[in-house]
């Protein structure tokens, strides 16, 4: 089954211990919502139905430290208002000192990221990108062992190695910066077709690359060009990135013929690790 049917989202919202103000900004940022029910509770009856929860279709939002700690007792994803300027520090799955900015995709995401289901990150005309999970790395497997896919990029480890690998890849970078390299998959049939995304890098004084590979048999389509272009405008709204590199192996003239078209220019050669890359650059 294609993954863009596996989206999953709190269906509940369960609010106490919030400022008025505060639980207007969100029932603003909601209207329209139909999918989710918000239900506002005094202190009491907030830790009853927390001790009585039966469902996982719930995500809870207070101040109350007392309450945020009975959610977590109750594998329940918990949002904590943090008073600005106060010297009590919450801990919850997130904290905010604001709900202007909270809207269905910011829950969305807070209870994915509590339950360990990746984020999807765009959707394109054709394409869906997001996060990688374990259990794609058959297909990565098999993406990879297609002839001419690792000619200008490392290829995986050894399988054992790369389940590794990638646990760690999910705890360090998508759990903790938000962003990373990204699977994509065509939305007509669900095919893993490629990988895409950006990442800070140490040869770059900490500055973002752009990575993209397609599937050779998906090559030649536009795929990388549709995905890529979107990745860009992602990271200029969501991540404030507004400076991107592209390295390049030499004589990778398909991803320089790539890279020109999305507006990126030569900007000189690096070695890293020995192989002689081109950077291409782009600032907006």
């Amino acid at each position: 089954m294609p993954y863009y049917n596996k989206k999953e989202y709190p269906k509940q919202i369960w609010v106490s211990q919030i400022p008025e103000r505060e639980v207007s900004l969100l029932r603003e940022n909601l209207a329209g919502i139909k999918q989710t029910t918000f239900v506002l509770m005094k202190k009491e009856e907030a830790f009853h139905q927390l001790s009585e929860k039966r469902s996982r279709d719930i995500i809870f939002l207070s101040s109350n430290q007392s309450l945020l700690d009975l959610a977590r007792d109750v594998d329940v994803p918990a949002i904590a208002y943090q008073k600005p300027e106060t010297d009590t520090f919450l801990h919850a799955d997130m904290v905010v000192e604001g709900f202007e900015e909270v809207d269905m995709t910011f829950l969305q995401r807070v209870y994915e990221r509590h339950f360990n289901i990746p984020w999807t990150i765009l959707e394109t005309e054709r394409c869906i990108v997001r996060e990688l999970e374990l259990s794609d790395l058959d297909d990565l497997f098999s993406m990879y062992a297609e002839p001419g896919m690792t000619d200008y990029m490392e290829g995986l480890y050894e399988y054992e190695e790369e389940l590794e690998y990638q646990k760690a890849y999910i705890e360090n970078m998508y759990r903790f910066y938000g962003y990373g390299i990204w699977l994509v998959f065509e939305k007509k049939t669900g095919t893993l077709i490629g990988r895409a995304g950006v990442e800070h890098r140490e040869e770059l004084n900490g500055d973002m690359e752009l990575g993209y590979a397609i599937r050779t048999s998906f090559q030649h389509q536009g795929y990388a060009y549709e995905v890529c272009q979107a990745i860009m405008q992602y990271a200029g709204e969501e991540l404030q990135v507004h400076l991107l590199h592209c390295l390049i192996q030499k004589e990778n003239t398909l991803s320089e013929k790539l890279a020109i078209k999305l507006g990126f220019s030569y900007c000189g050669d690096r070695e890293i690790d020995g192989i002689l890359m081109s950077d291409y650059q782009i600032e907006w």
